[in-house]
């Protein structure tokens, strides 16, 4: 009843709290048309990191408001999908459970149950990001709803 469905607000309502973007990592190439980068969904006032997201986006592919907004700002993807009302089509490619082995690679614990999807963001037929989202399990095991 209170999420559109975006991980963003999913977790902000498991999590009971409000969540910020931590760019870890962001380069755009020198073509300007992809943008890389690492992020973490960190709680507030927790510090949690509730989600480790490593993406490539196309940026030729979308509207430059939108891509203004994603490389000065610290705004969330689904966030911006709703801003902009950008209809998207994702395929989940991959989807695992893993241990976390490299701690500052993932923000987690090493030996850290990570459950983690891999999957294309489609925009009117056109390829506009690759996303791989880790979630740590213990994060996620005492919630209350």
């Amino acid at each position: 009843m209170h999420t559109d469905g975006t991980v963003t607000d999913l977790i902000e309502l498991l999590a009971h709290e409000k969540l910020t973007v931590i760019k870890l990592h962001e380069s755009v190439s020198k073509d300007s048309s992809l943008l890389v980068r690492k992020i973490y969904l960190q709680g507030v006032k927790s510090k949690i990191n509730w989600l480790c997201a490593e993406s490539k986006i196309y940026l030729k592919n979308l509207e430059d408001n939108f891509v203004n907004d994603l490389i000065h700002h610290s705004i969330p993807i689904g966030t911006l999908w709703t801003k902009y009302k950008i209809e998207t089509y994702k395929n989940i490619t991959e989807k695992k459970e893993e241990l976390s082995i490299d701690s500052e690679q993932t923000g987690y614990k090493t030996g850290e149950n990570l459950v983690s999807r891999t999957y294309e963001v489609f925009n009117n037929q056109k390829l506009i990001m690759e996303i791989t989202e880790r979630f740590p399990v213990s994060h996620f095991t005492n919630i209350k709803l």
